[in-house]
């Protein structure tokens, strides 16, 4: 299936910009103006998906480290020159009217036709697309988005509104799944596997909570009950498969493709690779070419290697045993190690077993060994949870890149969001600026309420 045709073609049908006026589009009467359900949701998957490997997830991984500019925007991205026109298109394109926009159309159609399935996964991808939204700019349109031209300049909500939405619907969508009336194709995943999606949405409740956790030190046991109601394994999980295409294919691919002169490997990360099984697989030397610039790469909703390393800091600020630690790291060191074709030959169970050898460390050290195995698993496909992982614990340590200080980030620190769209702030200034105002300007270097 060419995914991004499907894109393509679904677009003009679902989108419905939340901020825009669609008054300058002309109408076609002859264009479709409904799309049946099994339709809709490979575009919402397919949508998803994508936006894990766009610009606001790569710009995430130079932040962090991974990437180093080397030409174009990269190079200003890599000192922090990112502008509030650098996410336009995520923000317009790729979130509002693209992702969420067409989880909207599913969640109000399913409801219409009595398709829990279909509602149920809706609610599970725009749950999904909220929570890293908020993760990346702090407060955001959430109760009165989605409106098109019955509100074109939506309110803010503030971020932690938007969490306690976002477990809610995920709530919501188990609820739905657990009847699962309707389904007819379309899911490009599970094929209509109810109980998988149910998994899935478990797994995102133990992601958003954990990002929670320092707000709320609870939030912690509750992600371990979550997660002990998601993935048992890797073959469980949420993988969509891009073709093997340049018209289908995973968007770090197609960046790679394009424009992958402009963007390198991190000396500092190239180094900390060194030595480590999974080195030669996701990059070669310093070029970004490697497993995860694959056309037809599989990229999950949430992996089972995130899982477990969100059990193994779980349980390490629960007070649980060393052995069970050490156990659920090595688990997610592993499961990254088999989801890159490596197989578990002596080099890399001796580097599993060093890596999760816990003993004798204190508290930070064993949290610092978790999220900086964390940091090296999620290279290439999971640059948000990895950029949450460093504001929530600041772990692994990094330096910021010298000339850092601008206009929009004076102090020079590594960015601790991103601005708003500027798309945004000349078509709803006034939301924009009283959003702002409420988070100490929003510039680059102002932590979001959550990772305060």
């Amino acid at each position: 299936m060419k995914l991004r045709y499907i894109i393509i073609f679904l677009l003009p049908i679902l989108f419905f910009n939340c901020e825009e006026s669609l008054d300058e589009f002309n109408t076609d009467p002859t264009r479709n103006t409904d799309v049946a359900l099994n339709l809709a949701l490979p575009e919402a998957i397919a949508s998803a998906a994508y936006n894990e490997g766009g610009n606001q997830a790569r710009v995430a991984g130079i932040v962090m480290q991974q990437f180093e500019g080397l030409d174009a925007q990269q190079l200003q991205y890599t000192t922090y020159v990112i502008q509030e026109a650098t996410f336009n298109n995520y923000w317009r394109f790729g979130l509002y009217a693209g992702a969420l926009k067409s989880c909207d159309v599913i969640v109000k159609k399913a409801a219409e036709e009595g398709s829990t399935f279909y509602s149920g996964v809706g609610k599970i991808l725009m749950a999904q697309q909220y929570g890293l939204g908020t993760a990346y700019f702090g407060d955001m349109p959430f109760s009165q988005a989605l409106q098109g031209q019955e509100n074109l300049q939506p309110s803010y909500d503030s971020q932690q509104a938007i969490y306690s939405g976002v477990l809610a619907m995920l709530d919501d969508a188990i609820s739905d799944l657990g009847t699962a009336t309707g389904y007819f194709g379309g899911d490009l995943i599970y094929d209509g596997d109810a109980a998988s999606w149910i998994k899935t949405a478990q797994g995102l409740k133990a992601r958003f909570l954990l990002h929670l956790s320092k707000r709320d030190g609870s939030n912690y046991a509750k992600a371990l009950t979550a997660l002990g109601a998601s993935y048992e394994s890797a073959a469980e999980e949420s993988n969509l498969t891009f073709d093997d295409t340049d018209s289908g294919n995973w968007s770090l691919a197609a960046f790679s493709t394009e424009r992958g002169g402009t963007l390198g490997m991190d000396a500092g990360f190239v180094s900390m690779m060194a030595g480590d099984p999974r080195e030669s697989i996701i990059m070669t030397g310093g070029a970004i070419d490697g497993f995860w610039t694959r056309n037809n790469a599989s990229v999950p909703i949430i992996s089972y290697t995130e899982l477990k390393f969100i059990e193994a800091e779980c349980l390490l600020e629960t007070g649980g045993s060393d052995a069970d630690v050490a156990a659920a790291l090595a688990a997610g060191v592993g499961a990254n190690m088999t989801t890159l074709g490596i197989g578990m030959d002596s080099t890399a169970m001796a580097y599993t077993a060093t890596v999760s050898d816990i003993a004798g460390l204190d508290g930070a050290a064993k949290k610092d060994r978790i999220i900086t195995e964390a940091y090296k698993a999620y290279f290439g496909y999971n640059f948000h949870e990895t950029w949450s992982n460093w504001r929530r614990t600041g772990f692994p340590a990094l330096t910021p890149k010298a000339d850092g200080a601008n206009g929009s980030n004076p102090s020079g620190g590594i960015p601790l969001r991103w601005l708003y769209a500027s798309s945004e702030s000349e078509t709803n200034s006034a939301n924009v600026e009283a959003a702002k105002s409420s988070q100490g300007g929003a510039l680059l270097d102002v932590p979001l309420w959550v990772f305060e």
